[in-house]
């Protein structure tokens, strides 16, 4: 009979070398997508620090944190797309390591061998792994938040409390929704009173000054924010989503996803009362679970503000809860049956995704292909060219993406030697024009890419990957 332990000893070495190829590997196959497109213009280390920070209240979501650490490291290692994708790699690697040792401070049953496998392999983190955006920083800075608090419940020592109130600030001053680790940190310590008249004393402390520091970051970051009614593409999710809560985008495939959620919900229900009297780590994260999908839900009827990239540190208590429990089952046959799913299931749907494909067919473009079409507007004889900004609400939205869209560009030109013009609806009117080149993402702007204006007429249209380009002449 085949040893599950042996086998996963080597399968773990195996699928952090695969984790760690399938981040870095082709990072930088795709253009950059537009939000990466606004972090490298927010970023260019050309600016003083006063000039990013206010690029970045005009245009960013998240606070600073991230933007600063891009920024400094463009200036040591220069201005490039690449700088900001590796660094977000770097982080996606840091993050199987610590998301192991945090589950292996859960529990040591060597449930932290089947988490390290099933996080090296995970679709959607090696995707924001390959881009750069802050959501892999949120995910690996809370991991560290969570570890600092189960070890403080492990061996009481006051500098785990010191690299808790460091690391939730630090995520706090990262994105707003990092604010769900620390309620749910407050809420296990709530109910731990009223259930078992239990008190944190020194983490109580800790809870407060943490609290205020929260408070403060919070504060200045919604007074400084300048664009919350621009940004008004999300919805309230509807029926679907609650078939699968994201498990869909998390693990790849709808089947995955339900196949995911299933083994979670059975595991919760099975434990439920080891979880609710015996396990506080679990307990807290059976808390973040829940809270992770319902506090941006309810603020979702004023405001929806929920998506699955906002939320991605779900996948750690999800993914945690699930190893761990699985060996705490009683019955070996079922035990090793869920475990033997999971990982052919898991690793067998690489072979459906691009990270493994690619060395059999030729890897697929997701991005907009905008190197191309500026190669083709640079063998052409018009040399002008604007962005389509229509996927923007408000004129203070299509000034930034203006420019935002005109700084890639740019630096895309200056990297090919291509001798372009690019142009902004500032610059001149449009219809004074003879002909100019308007390229068009259908992934962004979706129908509006096919509208033809008054007094335009197309004398040419090309369509790269999920691209248009179009010759205007103006009538």
């Amino acid at each position: 009979m085949i040893n599950l332990n042996k086998s996963l000893n080597v399968l773990l070495a195996i699928s952090v070398l695969f984790g760690i190829l399938f981040r870095l590997y082709n990072i930088n196959h795709d253009d950059l997508w537009l939000d990466e497109m606004a972090t490298f213009w927010v970023t260019d280390p050309n600016l003083s620090l006063k000039e990013m920070f206010l690029r970045h209240k005009s245009t960013e979501l998240a606070p600073q944190f991230y933007y600063i650490l891009i920024y400094y490291l463009h200036k040591f290692f220069g201005y490039d797309p690449q700088i900001g994708r590796y660094f977000s790699a770097l982080i996606g690697i840091l993050s199987i390591f610590s998301f192991g040792y945090l589950v292996r401070v859960i529990k040591a049953n060597g449930s932290h061998k089947l988490s390290i496998v099933l996080i090296s392999f995970n679709v959607f983190l090696i995707s924001y792994s390959m881009e750069m955006r802050v959501y892999m920083l949120i995910f690996f800075i809370s991991s560290i938040s969570l570890i600092s608090v189960f070890q403080y419940f492990n061996i009481k020592k006051f500098y785990w409390l010191l690299i808790f109130f460091i690391t939730q600030s630090l995520a706090a001053f990262t994105h707003p929704f990092s604010i769900v680790v620390f309620i749910s940190i407050v809420c296990l310590v709530i109910y731990q009173y009223f259930a078992k008249r239990f008190i944190y004393k020194n983490l109580n402390y800790c809870l407060i000054l943490t609290g205020i520091s929260i408070f403060i970051i919070t504060i200045g970051y919604y007074l400084n924010l300048e664009i919350t009614d621009d940004y008004i593409w999300n919805s309230q999710p509807g029926i679907n989503f609650y078939t699968n809560f994201y498990f869909s985008q998390y693990f790849g495939s709808r089947l995955l996803g339900v196949f995911h959620l299933i083994i979670l919900l059975y595991l919760i229900i099975n434990f439920r009362n080891y979880i609710l009297k015996k396990h506080k780590k679990l307990f807290l994260l059976l808390i973040l679970l829940v809270l992770s999908y319902s506090l941006p839900l309810i603020y979702g009827i004023y405001k929806p503000i929920i998506t699955s990239k906002y939320i991605i540190f779900v996948l750690i208590p999800i993914i945690s809860i699930i190893s761990v429990l699985i060996y705490e089952l009683k019955n070996n046959l079922i035990k090793n049956i869920l475990i033997s799913s999971l990982l052919i299931l898991t690793i067998g749907n690489q072979f459906t995704e691009q990270n493994v494909k690619q060395f059999f067919v030729e890897r697929k473009y997701y991005k907009p292909q905008y190197d191309l079409a500026l190669e083709y507007i640079n063998n052409s004889k018009v040399k002008n060219y604007r962005a389509d900004i229509e996927f923007a609400k408000t004129d203070n939205l299509k000034k930034h993406y203006e420019l935002i869209y005109n700084n890639y560009f740019s630096y895309l030109s200056k990297k090919k030697n291509y001798n372009l013009k690019a142009l902004a609806r500032s610059d001149q009117k449009f219809d004074e024009l003879n002909e100019v080149w308007v390229i068009c993402s259908h992934l962004v702007n979706g129908e509006n890419c096919k509208k033809i204006r008054n007094k335009q007429t197309i004398k040419e249209e090309k369509n790269f990957k999920n691209l248009y380009l179009r010759l205007i002449q103006y009538n």
